[in-house]
């Protein structure tokens, strides 16, 4: 008898995930949705679920222990991977969500970052202005949406974050005096040679004036503007 309990319960087990995974009423959502799992290093997984009424991204720790990060309900449901928690990128001892606040174009991604052993926010990194693939800097560069006055460079494999001075109110005003949305298209891509970050970026002063080039670099080793 207690074979039996539990091979009925490991059945009604598979078929309660596999119902994590469906709507019969919507079979096209198969194609659009994939519940396909990411196993990051450390044992932990994440990866979609979805039935009629809604999509959600799970994060799974090496415990097994889950935790939904973000979800979509039943009218949004068909803009799973093109709206909210789009993609995932895996650090040393963290997770990088991309957000994608709109489903169509244009609006640039928001970054948010996550603990990569207990699937905890750790910080909403905002938008990316240069993002390094070198294992020795491993930096997030970005500026804070309330305050654009500096660059913020965040190590993604410490979480230890510093801060560059940029002249005060020069983004802000470039924005209010020309067509420019976003603040992350008046840079250039960046790039990190021998330790030093190097930026370029577009700014105006005056409404009918010329566009005008500044250039940023920083030392890494040491974190300080030469």
């Amino acid at each position: 008898m207690k074979i039996v309990v539990i091979v009925i319960f490991m059945v009604f087990s598979q078929f309660s995930f596999a119902q994590n995974c469906s709507c019969k009423e919507k079979p096209q959502l198969n194609e659009i949705i994939s519940c396909e799992k990411t196993i990051f290093k450390n044992g932990a997984k994440i990866y979609r679920q979805f039935n009629c009424d809604s999509s959600w991204l799970v994060f799974e720790n090496k415990a097994k222990k889950k935790k939904i990060l973000f979800s979509l309900d039943k009218d949004l449901i068909e803009l799973t991977g093109r709206l909210g928690y789009t993609g995932w990128i895996e650090y040393g001892n963290t997770f990088m969500i991309e957000n994608r606040l709109v489903s169509g174009c244009c609006d640039p991604l928001e970054y948010v970052l996550f603990d990569k052993n207990n699937g905890r926010k750790i910080a909403n990194l905002g938008r990316e202005i240069y993002r390094s693939d070198i294992k020795k800097y491993p930096y997030f560069v970005t500026i804070d949406s309330e305050e654009s006055n500096f660059l913020s460079f965040l190590n993604l494999s410490t979480n230890k974050i510093f801060k560059i001075n940029l002249p005060k109110g020069r983004i802000d005003k470039t924005l209010k005096i020309t067509t420019v949305i976003f603040y992350q298209t008046l840079f250039e891509e960046g790039e990190i040679k021998n330790g030093i970050f190097n930026i370029k970026y577009r700014y105006k002063t005056q409404r009918n004036g010329k566009w005008l080039i500044a250039e940023i670099k920083v030392d890494l080793n040491k974190q300080v503007l030469i």
